[in-house]
């Protein structure tokens, strides 16, 4: 009786234990406990449950997004670019901001440099829709704001309409914890490395970004531009592919 009490207090315990780690329908049967299979249908429901609240997040973000007012830009935009991609991915691509492209449809990296990067995440093995893409700014910064419907009227975002967006990605990358960001670009390679270098020193190698791994590399547009520098990306594309298979 003795050692059928103390099976019984240890089985107790162990189910309790079980409700303490989320797994609250332990099945207790003539066969024993279902443990492995309950433990599978708690971790999915989780990870299912984190997903959920990952997409909520980001959509909410989106439409602040949509609204934002913080700086000059809202006013030549045709629409703010949140940014798209998988809530859970575990690579994020950051630009440095729309183009005129991007900008008619609200959606980021769809012009030539986009179907570029499209290429590239294909040759990861990946699909556009496991990553997430988004820019350090959100909408598009103009030479010219008076003429947002003519090509070629793209610049750099300045300083100010960088920091008054930065908190957006920030936010994004945040909820989505990605486990490595590859910044696309000197703009986005020096805000979120922090470091004031050419793209030349700070790609090729990680960075630290919040405990995230950050590699900076080449803008596609960049690319388009300047086709022999797509071998030295490729390159910082394998040492991400590396990592990511490390897990």
């Amino acid at each position: 009786m003795t050692y059928f009490n103390e099976t019984v207090r240890l089985t107790k315990k162990y189910i309790e234990q079980l409700k303490t780690d989320g797994i609250a329908d332990a099945v207790v049967s003539g066969k024993g406990i279902n443990v492995k299979k309950i433990k599978k249908t708690a971790v999915v429901d989780k990870l299912k449950e984190k997903s959920h609240h990952n997409t909520v997040s980001l959509t909410g973000l989106a439409e602040e997004i949509k609204n934002c007012k913080k700086c000059p830009l809202h006013k030549s935009r045709k629409n703010a670019v949140p940014g798209e991609g998988s809530s859970k991915a575990k690579l994020m691509f950051i630009g440095e901001g729309p183009g005129f492209d991007e900008d008619r449809l609200g959606r980021p990296f769809v012009g030539r440099s986009g179907q570029l990067l499209d290429k590239i995440i294909s040759a990861m093995g990946m699909k556009r829709e496991d990553v997430f893409i988004a820019n350090i700014v959100k909408c598009h910064p103009m030479i010219d704001p008076l003429h947002p419907d003519e090509r070629g009227n793209d610049r750099k975002p300045t300083s100010d309409e960088i920091n008054g967006c930065i908190g957006y990605v920030e936010k994004q990358i945040e909820i989505i914890k990605p486990k490595i960001i590859c910044a696309l670009g000197s703009v986005s390679a020096t805000t979120l490395t922090g470091i004031k270098a050419p793209l030349g020193e700070l790609r090729g190698k990680f960075h630290d970004y919040k405990g995230i791994k950050l590699m900076p590399t080449f803008h596609p547009a960049a690319l388009l531009r300047n086709p022999n520098w797509k071998k030295d990306a490729w390159e910082d594309m394998k040492k991400i592919m590396k990592e990511l298979a490390r897990e």
